[in-house]
């Protein structure tokens, strides 16, 4: 891979203006036959037994260059005699260089898009963002780095080594990012910044490519991932904020990237993002953030601050999201986009409502000694929103906050507040179905948070 990668260098395929008089047809790039023919004679000849009629013919063929790839890719594939498949081995990389070369040529002089190409990643590319002249723009900026096109060719090839791939890639760009001190005396490697088109190549790949296929890597205390590269590159905050070369068409790959988010790091990651950064602005954010907390894989804490986030910013259209919380159950269909495709819509499963948010740690003596620990749940959390929506104060609902202070917690102000005992936890919660009857005895039923345990 890497030899055909110094290849494609070599031969100029990753050049944005095509090559002199390219035709925009592919049908124009198909081999006559008497080439093949002739290609698959110097095939035979490469297994002569006179050493010169062997360099002989290796040399022809190096010199058919794309013409003779097929012959060469059946060489190796088929052929027993093995100084015909050794030396075919080392013809191929350049023929198929060469092939891609005239195959991107095609595609740049086809500036209209009027014709079907054959080039790595670029139906799963049309498929996610069209053939519009702005999506043709960045796919051929994409084109100038032959990593992204390998992986894009990876990908071709199957989830499995395209996977792969993917983890390398974001790996490679993340490595770069990374200034590395100079050993003996060397000068340091500065920091390199990923292009704008590196980072949608990888999102792209992310889309594609189940999570679970993608190996994760840890660099310097960093769990690589799309995300990361997001969060620490320059040139895609740039173009989330609207400005910059192609950042129309990068916002659409990122609402895509969005929209298949589901492996519990990333979500657990893209929290803030999608709360207070860039990514706010997309539709599909509301929809992540309840992904995040209702899927019980998550990590708590950034559960706790989903559900926070969402509250904020829809607290009228997330009224039921709380009290799915509070029952610790949702209907799938409810929630649309929110789990995996293809769930029966009528399937009841749990949300995790009573696993950790967070601690909180309370002082009970003032002159030192050891502080009483204490859990937060996600149920907690909604139960505390419930409580101050109701125009009710949290603490005359047995939540408790720092001995001897006075201040009023909110539902937002998590590691400040917390029930003391399950004791306690559980009477607040008959409390407060008791409020709701007394406030509307013509409640449905089934609006109502009944008198509940935790953990039922």
């Amino acid at each position: 891979m890497r030899r055909l990668r110094m290849m494609m260098l070599a031969c100029g395929v990753f050049a944005s203006v095509p090559a002199f008089g390219a035709s925009p047809d592919p049908k124009a790039l198909e081999i006559p036959a008497q080439d093949l023919s002739k290609a698959r004679e110097l095939v035979r000849r490469m297994g002569n037994e006179n050493y010169r009629d062997r360099e002989d013919a290796q040399g022809e063929l190096a010199k058919m260059g794309r013409s003779a790839k097929q012959a060469l890719v059946e060489a190796t594939t088929t052929e027993t005699d093995p100084e015909i498949r050794a030396r075919a081995t080392r013809l191929l990389p350049k023929a198929e260089a060469d092939d891609l070369k005239a195959r991107v040529d095609t595609f740049l002089e086809d500036k209209d898009g009027k014709f079907d190409h054959d080039l790595p990643g670029l139906k799963m590319f049309r498929k996610n963002l069209g053939a519009t002249p702005k999506a043709r723009e960045l796919y051929v900026e994409i084109l100038k780095s032959p990593y992204n096109l390998e992986m894009f060719a990876a990908m071709d090839r199957g989830s499995v080594e395209g996977g792969r791939a993917v983890s390398d890639r974001r790996n490679n760009l993340f490595s770069d990012m990374i200034q590395r001190n100079g050993f003996g005396g060397a000068r340091p490697t500065p920091p390199k910044q990923p292009s704008l088109a590196d980072i949608a190549a990888v999102l792209l790949g992310e889309c594609e490519i189940p999570h679970e296929l993608i190996p994760r890597t840890t660099i310097q205390w960093n769990q690589v991932s799309g995300v990361t590269l997001l969060q620490q590159s320059g040139a895609a905050m740039t173009a989330l904020n609207g400005t910059g070369a192609h950042a129309e068409i990068f916002k659409t790959v990122v609402g895509k990237w969005l929209g298949t988010r589901d492996d519990p790091q990333d979500l657990a990651q893209l929290v803030y993002l999608l709360s207070n950064g860039n990514l706010k602005q997309f539709p599909e954010s509301a929809t992540l953030l309840r992904r995040i907390t209702l899927l019980d894989t998550v990590p708590g804490y950034a559960k706790g601050q989903a559900l926070i986030y969402l509250i904020q910013q829809r607290a009228k259209e997330e009224a039921p999201l709380l009290k799915a919380i509070m029952k610790n159950e949702v209907r799938v269909g409810d929630y649309p986009g929110v789990f995996k495709k293809g769930e029966n819509p009528d399937k009841l499963t749990t949300v995790g409502s009573d696993g950790m948010v967070t601690q909180v740690w309370f002082q009970r003596n003032l002159n030192g000694g050891v502080a009483d620990t204490h859990t937060v749940t996600l149920r907690d959390v909604a139960f505390a929103f419930l409580i101050t929506q109701s125009g009710q104060n949290m603490k005359d609902y047995g939540f408790e906050t720092q001995p001897n202070s006075n201040f009023t917690p909110t539902p937002a102000g998590l590691g400040q507040y917390a029930f003391t005992s399950e004791e306690k936890r559980s009477a607040a919660f008959v409390k407060f179905g008791w409020y709701q009857l007394k406030d509307n005895l013509k409640r449905p039923a089934k609006d109502l948070i009944l008198p509940i345990k935790p953990g039922k």
